[in-house]
């Protein structure tokens, strides 16, 4: 690696632990603000995430690990009670989306539990996906109504570059069952970057670029049976995010 790379890298793996403490702060100000507010504390410790992440993008931006090119930034901040279907390159997908799109709740593994400084957040402003797809779909509803963004990668995890990725209907089935529109958002990166395949603390040679291309919404036909709908509006997500599925 160049001197430069090893720099960036070194910065990164800062950058990494400004996160981790940054999660500890958010979890400390909604333990903080639960009992004043409880009809609210989703709402504002969804605003207390979206400004942290924001200022992680920043700190991201200053250490040259990234640059982001948003042409639609605008049209994204005024989304509401949408269902956000993103392809997965990197593991900060969901900190560039959430820092960008207001009240979001984020569709999670239980895995992420384990995280001590990210479990608060997670249980207050995320729905756990923990197999019961039932209760999942009925918390999703519920959120979408009070004005809340999900967000769903399709794929379940991040993407393999050149592999054929299994896209998974759920976000397809909740916009069935809701009546609330999908929103592709593309997702590019002009180098791999925080990839399965990449060590956590390796940046590349080059600050790398995502862009984001928001294409327009896609809305289920009512009336029509689950399966079948659900399989078309896969197919339509898929060509809008570039994604080869099997």
């Amino acid at each position: 690696m160049s001197i430069a790379t090893r720099i960036r890298c070194v910065l990164a793996v800062i950058d990494y632990f400004i996160f981790g403490i940054g999660g500890l702060c958010v979890s400390i100000v909604l333990l903080i603000l639960r009992p004043f507010v409880p009809s609210r504390e989703r709402e504002l410790g969804s605003k207390t995430l979206q400004y942290s992440w924001k200022f992680m993008c920043l700190v991201l931006r200053a250490s040259r690990n990234l640059h982001l090119n948003a042409p639609q930034k605008k049209e994204m901040e005024q989304i509401r009670s949408s269902i956000i279907v993103a392809n997965h390159p990197s593991l900060i997908d969901v900190v560039i989306l959430t820092a960008i799109i207001p009240k979001c709740m984020l569709i999670v593994k239980p895995a992420l539990l384990r995280w001590p400084f990210l479990r608060p957040i997670l249980k207050r402003l995320c729905i756990v996906n923990d197999g019961n797809s039932i209760n999942m779909l009925e918390q999703s509803q519920e959120a979408l109504k009070n004005g809340f963004n999900i967000i769903i990668f399709p794929e379940g995890t991040r993407t393999s570059p050149g592999k054929k990725s299994k896209l998974h209907r759920g976000a397809f089935h909740l916009a069935i069952r809701s009546g609330s529109p999908l929103v592709p958002i593309r997702i590019e990166t002009s180098e791999p970057f925080l990839t399965k395949e990449s060590p956590w603390w390796y940046v590349g040679k080059h600050c790398p670029v995502f862009t984001l291309t928001m294409h327009q919404p896609i809305m289920a036909r009512q009336g029509e049976a689950a399966h079948p709908e659900a399989v078309r509006l896969c197919k339509e997500v898929a060509i809008k995010l570039g994604l080869d599925y099997k």
